[in-house]
């Protein structure tokens, strides 16, 4: 997997180098928690996710039958060499994957049908904002609810322009990924570029050649989104009352 390193971010860098640091300096793999303190990440939870994309992209694996061993390839260094590593848990890993739904797990009736979908952060209904993309943590929907699960993700909602489609400020809206154009009338979350990447959840609405992010609240006016990107469309909205 040498061409995954063109998609590390800088976070997932950051984290390499700082597993591979400490390794250095304590004789072992650093705990997930040392790893976050050593990268400024608040939650062990956000970093866990950072190790599944790692671990996908070929840059993170474990050793299978070694405890606490965790090997890390750096952008540019060859491969892992072929032997046995099981990637579907990491050490001190007592969170679920975010997108097995507990497929092959014996720990519960019924655990087929959930999915573990992680909370990505704020976006919001109002005006644009800088979209935070930590992992807050991971909540089980009911798969008949949110659908097909891959790449699920949730973002909060800050700002009250879709009142209208009974989203509130607050709420969580599940978004599933778009494998294809959004469509009139899909709830979308969105990224504009201006002077910062920023987000917002509208409506799609396009018109001919032009595309428009509309609120729904007569409060707002609509956004032009000729030149958004859509990270995906809103599959469900979560609310505690």
């Amino acid at each position: 997997m040498a061409n995954a390193a063109d998609d590390l971010t800088r976070r997932q860098r950051d984290i390499l180098h700082a597993i591979r640091r400490l390794t250095r300096q304590n004789g072992h793999a650093p705990s997930i928690r040392e790893v976050a303190e050593a990268v400024g990440m608040r939650s062990p939870g956000s970093l866990h996710y950072q190790y599944r994309e790692l671990m996908t992209k070929g840059h993170l694996r474990r050793v299978h039958g070694q405890p606490r061993t965790v090997e890390v390839r750096l952008p540019g260094e060859a491969d892992f060499p072929a032997r046995a590593s099981i990637p579907d848990q990491l050490p001190g890993d007592d969170m679920p994957e975010a997108d097995d739904g507990g497929r092959g797990r014996a720990d519960g009736a019924g655990r087929e049908n959930v999915v573990m979908v992680p909370i990505a952060g704020r976006i919001a209904a109002g005006g644009p904002i800088r979209a935070e993309q930590e992992i807050e943590g991971y909540l089980p929907l009911p798969r008949e609810v949110v659908g097909r699960a891959d790449k699920l993700f949730m973002l909060r909602v800050s700002g009250d322009s879709m009142i209208g489609v009974g989203i509130f400020p607050g709420d969580l809206v599940v978004i599933q990924p778009l494998y294809e154009p959004p469509k009139n009338g899909d709830i979308v979350a969105a990224t504009i570029d201006h002077a910062e990447v920023e987000g917002t959840v509208k409506t799609y609405l396009k018109e001919g050649r032009h595309v428009w992010l509309m609120p729904q609240n007569p409060a707002y006016t609509p956004i032009p989104g000729g030149k958004a990107k859509f990270a995906g469309k809103v599959v469900a909205v979560l609310r505690q009352v």
